[in-house]
């Protein structure tokens, strides 16, 4: 394959991608609503972003005045992975969101005391 097929067929399958992802994007949007429906299934949700681990997500949400375990972490990230709301990071046994609470039309609850990181990463 020449450099032109290859980039024809990434076109494709970025259009493909695209396709199916508007068509089932309803369906997630509800799940996920219903599925996130408390501060701290949110606080959670926002801070899964593949690099931080179930204890440092705990501290975290510990520090804004909230009680949770890494055990608590863990067991939502895989109740969540089979929806899936999340996706299994490259380091073993985290996850990431799949989309931000913000693409998802949920606003992100306030951590107190919890200094925001920039870009997508809390939203």
């Amino acid at each position: 394959m020449d450099d032109e097929e290859l980039a024809n067929l990434s076109d494709k399958i970025d259009e493909l991608t695209f396709w199916m992802k508007f068509s089932v994007w309803t369906t997630f949007v509800k799940i996920a609503r219903a599925t996130l429906r408390d501060d701290l299934d949110k606080f959670v949700y926002a801070l899964s972003d593949g690099k931080k681990s179930t204890r440092e997500i705990a501290q975290l949400i510990s520090i804004g005045g909230k009680t949770i375990t890494h055990v608590t972490v863990a067991n939502m990230w895989q109740r969540w992975a089979t929806i899936p709301l999340v996706i299994p990071s490259r380091k073993t046994g985290r996850y990431r969101k799949a989309v931000s609470l913000k693409s998802l039309g949920i606003e992100a609850p306030k951590i107190k005391g919890l200094i925001e990181e920039k870009g997508e990463e809390n939203e």
